[in-house]
């Protein structure tokens, strides 16, 4: 699995070169002793020691060469491109030695339009010589360096043409641009093709496993791989697709072990938690992620805001420095995503923050990507009017009619140039409009986002925050007034719905929610507010009028939801079933509105439904009074059993309701 000089030889494509004396040929390498057996079993400072050694007492040009060309590759493999490079500059690679050209070209630093004209060079050369190996990673490379210059249609092409010529290659090198290819099309593609990029990743992952049952003595590297792929695939999903119960899915499966991912697995975790409403959860993951330590081989800094947007959703509060400037090398994908996320908190200086690093992302990204899309537009289209100038002289000496069709043809250019200058006019008066908009307009533009869940219909996470406020502030003038009015939280979701999902596909899970959703609707009334709180987890804010009514809600909802099976695609019925945990306000303590959050509200109702979940599923569990609402920070910070020994929440329950009915 590692890369030799012995390997690097066998690469190279045997020409007749013809040099002064001391040149690089193939002959004179082939000459050189070869590097021994044990080289392969040492540690990469074993190695680097052994060639530093042979090194300090060479003089012959040829062996030099052959050994620092070796520690360059080593050091490449071992992630030190600083040094990598300085070993390029230090013996420059011979046109034929492939694998040395590609591992310079791939850590150069001479630029994006120069590193891919480098890589599509190697590309073009191996292919001549059959090296479909080399031209694989080559071409692979390539459009890795366009991806980043902003051109993601070469890119995506490139990546394309590589996975086709990947069929013939190594399975190790197949891998590497299936990840590669995958990792693109969840960055710059839309849904479909991130769900395809997820797919890639997946199947990754398996020809992984199998590649370390069969070289069981790399299964580091290999555990190591599939980690970091299985981090990928949860933050495709936290990040794009927003399903952050599949995230925490591909979360789960990355070893603890993994030190360099594991304070982002748990930031991660902890940023999905605490948009599925899983605070306790949150809490515990955003403690464990401050205790470790950062990787030693990335930049994550940038994982300090995310931590300070988890405690800022907790608890209220959060420090914005550490989302204030991020280092060049922050993945633009984070950075557009925190941005994002900045820009919808509540406090104003967040959303101020987030507004502002949206500008800067498309003054210095998006605007300069354009102009190069509008230059290179202008340039072809210049490439081709010379050219049919050029055709137009050679056919002015043969006959007339060919001198009109290629006056035709000029008119033609000149027509689609014009059009080209008009375009890129155009767009840069687009561009300083844009950059000219107050920051009221930027505001509007970022904001305006959905407030409806895409599958169910029904209203989102979004809407509820912006509304719920409303229905607090109407029960409390109740009060005042002394009209006595109260609301109830009722939190709810579909048991063993990972089961339905891992049984019978996700398309299957669909329909199932949409069905439940859609049954929810039913039993309860218009005025009420339901909305999806996320993955298979429901938000219930309902007007009740007397102490009863909340426990016959989560009755109502219960056998709405169990009364009928549910008929999935291919025509098979499904038994489902939910819990739900259920607080009135303001009727749980003494009567009067208590000095109560919104958020503390739903995190009583998710504590009651868990234990709901711990005692039998199929169930509704209602906090119907807190004595001393002074105890609330305490009762939320211990399970709801403990607080119920203690004499601090009185508790009622759909078997307590059976029982009674049962008796009468």
């Amino acid at each position: 699995m590692h890369w030799t000089s012995a390997a690097c030889i066998a690469l190279m494509l045997a020409l007749p070169v013809r040099a002064a004396d001391g040149a690089i040929t193939v002959k004179a390498l082939e000459a050189q002793p070869k590097i021994p057996a044990e080289f392969a079993r040492m540690t990469y400072p074993q190695r680097i020691e052994w060639l530093e050694r042979q090194l300090a007492s060479i003089t012959d040009p040829v062996r030099r060469y052959q050994l620092v060309s070796e520690r360059a590759i080593q050091h490449y493999q071992a992630g030190n491109n600083a040094l990598a490079r300085a070993d390029c500059r230090l013996s420059k690679p011979a046109a034929f030695d492939f694998q040395y050209r590609l591992v310079c070209a791939t850590i150069s630093d001479a630029g994006g339009r120069r590193q891919t004209k480098d890589l599509l060079g190697i590309h073009a050369d191996a292919i001549k010589a059959g090296d479909i190996d080399i031209a694989t990673q080559a071409l692979s490379s390539a459009a890795w360096a366009q991806s980043e210059t902003g051109d993601i249609a070469a890119a995506f092409q490139s990546y394309e043409r590589a996975l086709k010529l990947a069929e013939k290659a190594r399975p190790e090198t197949l891998i590497d641009v299936t990840l590669n290819t995958a990792t693109l099309y969840v960055v710059h593609g839309d849904r479909a093709y991130i769900n395809k990029g997820i797919a890639l990743q997946e199947d990754a992952i398996a020809r992984f496993r199998a590649m370390k049952r069969q070289y069981a003595e790399d299964a580091g590297y290999f555990d190591s791989v599939i980690a970091m792929t299985q981090f990928n695939a949860g933050v495709a999903h936290a990040l794009h697709l927003h399903d952050y119960a599949r995230a925490l899915h591909w979360f789960g499966q990355v070893a603890p072990g993994q030190k360099n991912l594991r304070q982002g697995v748990l930031v991660f975790s902890a940023l999905s938690a605490v948009e599925l409403g899983r605070t306790a959860q949150a809490r515990q993951w955003l403690r464990e992620s401050r205790e470790t330590p950062p990787s030693t081989e990335t930049d994550t800094a940038y994982l300090g805001c995310y931590q300070q947007l988890v405690q800022l959703k907790l608890e209220g509060q959060a420090a914005l420095a550490a989302c204030r400037d991020f280092s060049p090398e922050t993945p633009l994908e984070v950075r557009l995503d925190l941005y994002k996320r900045l820009a919808v908190m509540a406090p104003p200086d967040w959303r101020l923050a987030g507004l502002e690093g949206l500008h800067r992302l498309f003054v210095r990204t998006l605007e300069p990507q354009l102009k190069q899309s509008a230059i290179r537009a202008a340039s072809h289209t210049e490439l081709r009017r010379l050219e049919l100038e050029s055709k137009l002289v050679a056919q002015l000496l043969e006959k007339e009619q060919a001198l009109k069709r290629a006056e035709q043809e000029k008119l033609a250019t000149q027509r689609l140039l014009a059009a080209a200058t008009v375009a890129i006019l155009l767009l840069v008066l687009l561009v300083i409009v844009l950059r000219l908009l107050h920051n009221r307009k930027l505001a509007r533009q970022f904001r305006s986002m959905s407030l409806e869940d895409g599958l169910t219909g029904l209203r989102n996470r979004r809407y509820f925050e912006h509304n719920v406020g409303r229905e607090i502030g109407l029960v409390k003038r109740a009060g005042q007034e002394g009209d006595a009015h109260s609301i109830a939280f009722c939190l709810f979701d579909i048991d063993h719905f990972k089961r339905i999902n891992d049984q019978h596909g996700h398309e299957a899970g669909d329909r199932v929610l949409v069905e439940f959703a859609r049954r929810i609707k039913d039993a309860i009334r218009d005025t009420d507010m339901l909305v999806r709180w996320g993955g298979e987890e429901f938000l219930l804010v309902a007007r009740v009028a007397h102490a009863g009514e909340p426990c016959r809600i989560g009755e109502r909802i219960r056998a709405a939801v169990s009364s009928d099976p549910f008929v999935i695609p291919g025509g098979a019925s499904l038994d489902v079933t939910c819990t739900s945990g259920i607080v009135p306000y303001p009727r749980m303590e003494s009567g009067k509105p208590a000095e109560i959050t919104w958020q503390q509200l739903v995190q009583l109702a998710d504590a009651a439904l868990y234990l709901g979940k711990r005692k039998s599923r199929d169930c509704w569990v209602c906090i119907d009074r807190i004595p001393d609402i002074g105890a609330l920070d305490r009762i939320l910070a211990q399970d709801l059993e403990v607080s119920l020994r203690e004499g601090l929440v009185e508790l009622s329950d759909s078997s307590q309701t059976s029982a009674r009915a049962g008796a009468a």
